[in-house]
C-alpha cells in the first residue's frame, strides 16, 4: 500500500497545492513556480470496499459496436467491479488483444473478468435469450422505462441478466432491440440528450443491482 502526500507550495502568491505519490515522485520543488514544497498532510491509499454480488445472480454485458478504446476499458473495470461473469464484444467494439488502449484503462479488470468477442450481436442476442437471459437494453426511446422507477411488477423476477449498451450516436441495433425484454433510460435534466455510454452502463449496472436486491 503506497501512501498519499498533499504537496502544498510555500510560495504564498501560488499556493498550488496537489496530491502525490511520493513513492513515485521525489521532487520537492513546485512545478509552477519553482519554490519549496511543503508536505502537509498523508494518509494510505483509499480503503477498498469489497463487496459480494448476489451468487444465483447471472449478470452479463453486452456492448454492440462500442468503438472507442476508452469506454470499452472504462466498461471493462465497471463490469469487472460490479461483479458481471462475462463482457461480450461485439462488432466494432476493440478488444484487449488488438488494442493496448483498452487494457491501459481497465487497469487489470480485463485480466480478471471473462470476456469474448462476437462478430453478430443480433446473434449472440437470439443465443442468450434462448439460453434464459431477460435482455435489458439502455436506450433512450419513446417505449424506454425510467431506471430509477422500476417497481416490482416491471422488473422480472430472473437470476440471468444481460446488459446492452450501443455505438454512440447510432445506438443499439434495432435488431437486438426488437428482442428486448426491456428498454430502459436514464433520465437528463440537462440540455444533453444522453450521457458517455461508459457512465451510462456504470449508472445502470448498479441501479440494476439494487432494484435485484429489493425485489428478490
Amino acid at each position: 500500500m503506497s501512501t498519499i502526500h498533499f504537496l502544498e507550495c510555500s510560495n504564498p502568491d501560488c499556493a498550488f497545492r496537489f496530491p502525490l505519490d511520493l513513492s513515485q515522485f521525489k521532487g520537492l520543488i513546485c512545478p509552477r513556480c519553482g519554490a519549496a514544497l511543503i508536505d502537509s498532510f498523508s494518509h494510505p491509499t483509499q480503503w477498498d470496499p469489497r463487496w459480494t454480488p448476489r451468487s444465483s445472480l447471472d449478470f452479463i454485458g453486452v456492448l454492440d459496436n462500442v468503438r472507442s478504446a476508452h469506454n470499452v476499458g472504462s466498461i471493462f473495470r465497471t463490469a469487472e467491479a460490479v461483479g458481471m461473469n462475462r463482457l461480450y464484444l461485439c462488432g466494432l467494439s476493440p478488444s484487449p488483444k488488438i488494442n493496448s488502449a483498452v487494457a491501459k484503462v481497465a487497469l487489470g479488470a480485463e485480466k480478471r473478468l471473462e470476456w469474448s468477442e462476437e462478430s453478430n450481436a443480433p446473434h449472440l442476442i437470439a443465443r442468450l435469450k434462448s439460453d434464459g437471459y431477460q435482455i435489458i437494453v439502455l436506450e433512450a426511446l419513446p417505449q424506454a422505462e425510467n431506471i430509477f422507477s422500476l417497481n416490482e411488477e416491471q422488473f422480472k423476477k430472473n437470476t440471468k441478466i444481460a446488459l446492452v449498451a450501443g455505438n454512440e450516436p447510432a445506438g443499439v441495433d434495432p435488431a437486438v432491440i426488437a428482442m428486448a425484454d426491456q428498454i430502459l433510460f436514464i433520465p437528463m435534466a440537462g440540455m444533453k440528450s444522453s450521457l458517455n455510454v461508459s457512465v451510462a452502463f456504470g449508472i445502470t449496472a448498479y441501479t440494476l443491482l439494487s432494484k435485484i436486491e429489493a425485489f428478490q
